[in-house]
């Protein structure tokens, strides 16, 4: 099961397509209440002129739902790129666990260091909140952040290989602790020195209406870490079983 990079690849797409179906029945309704309720605070503003109009209802909805398809497929290949990496990294430092255990821990440090913890030091907002004029440094500080933030997992993950080949077993677990001191002494001094621009929510905004949106977008990058993972050791086990079951006969396989 060492090259899994092809598979991780075609799961990262049927599982983005999969997260775009959840994220259209949960997270477009949650859009839409907030492209309603712009609209409905610049119209008592007075702002009725085509300048005015929100970003998000130049585009026709159902372009919107076409362009989040598109666009998860495109992050389930660039998650599966990475969960690979994390996955033989994985692999080598617990050489003693199943394919199983390696995709349960590449998928759960790929969510938490690239989706999960740039999302709580960058929130993400509903459309129509927000200055135009910040995106572009939003947008490279979250980069840098998911940049370094996956780098230093993956260090973790080669840390516990190291002490698992030049440690006896009773004593790794001090180690393992100040390999997670480590991380935690990172991970604080990541979410502190990169800065975090955040832009205020307009009054027309209702706090739930957030809320739901950041939860349901957690919750869909969740699923697409765990369909990679799983969908690609569930592949892989499936083919080889298949392979041993039913193994070529010479003359085929010549």
């Amino acid at each position: 099961m060492a090259r899994i990079l092809p598979t991780a690849l075609v799961m990262g797409v049927l599982a983005g397509l999969l997260v775009a179906a959840y994220m259209n029945i949960f997270n477009v309704p949650v859009m839409e209440w907030a492209i309603a309720l712009e609209g409905q605070a610049a119209a008592a503003a007075g702002e009725t002129g085509d300048e005015t109009l929100p970003l998000s209802s130049l585009t026709t909805l159902g372009g919107q739902r076409i362009g989040m398809t598109v666009g998860l497929a495109v992050v389930g290949v660039l998650y599966a790129a990475v969960f690979t990496g994390l996955y033989h990294l994985t692999r080598r430092a617990a050489p003693g666990w199943n394919p199983w255990a390696w995709a349960a821990v590449a998928g759960l440090l790929g969510f938490w260091g690239v989706s999960l913890y740039t999302q709580i030091k960058f929130p993400l907002n509903p459309p129509g909140v927000g200055d135009e004029g910040s995106l572009l440094a939003r947008q490279g500080f979250q980069f840098l952040f998911i940049a370094v933030s996956t780098i230093a997992a993956a260090l973790v993950i080669y840390g516990v290989g190291v002490v698992n080949r030049t440690s006896a077993a009773s004593g790794r677990w001090l180690r393992y602790a100040g390999i997670g001191v480590a991380y935690a002494v990172v991970a604080l001094l990541l979410a502190f020195a990169i800065p975090g621009v955040r832009d205020a929510a307009p009054a027309w905004l209702p706090p739930e209406l957030t809320i739901m949106f950041r939860t349901f977008t957690a919750g869909g990058h969740f699923l697409l870490w765990m369909g990679i993972a799983f969908g690609t050791i569930g592949y892989k086990t499936y083919r080889e079983r298949d392979i041993h079951a039913y193994p070529q006969s010479p003359a085929v396989a010549a």
